[in-house]
């Protein structure tokens, strides 16, 4: 099944949090905080604060957001009313403020990937 991929930055993990907030009122914004870190693979909330904090000013990490692991979460945390379908469509569905390239990063891209034409020197 295919997961999200989105850019491990801040407003990222802010717009994931918020768009679950809007749809789930009802969940604990600290138990959110955990659910989302659960979705990129981290144990707790405070695993994923030092990472995000390390990356965020060297490097352009993509993770892999995975609805079955955030959702898992937030069983253990007592929200069992959820769905699973509704769930992984708001994931695919949120816009993400930051994009894995940004406008410079992605003419750069674009440009080692295009082929080199057979008549050039």
């Amino acid at each position: 099944m295919l997961h999200p991929q989105v850019r491990f930055s801040p407003s990222n993990i802010a717009a994931l949090k918020k768009s679950l907030r809007d749809r789930y009122p009802h969940i604990k914004s600290s138990h959110l905080d955990e659910a989302i870190a659960a979705s990129f693979g981290f144990k707790s909330h405070a695993a994923l604060r030092p990472a995000l904090l390390q990356v965020v000013n060297h490097a352009r990490l993509i993770v892999i957001t995975d609805h079955m692991l955030l959702l898992l979460r937030l069983e253990e945390l007592g929200y069992r009313d959820i769905d699973a379908g509704d769930l992984r469509h708001l994931m695919w569905d949120i816009k993400f403020p930051d994009h894995w390239y940004d406008q410079h990063l992605e003419k750069a891209v674009t440009k080692r990937r295009r082929p080199t034409a057979a008549n050039s020197q």
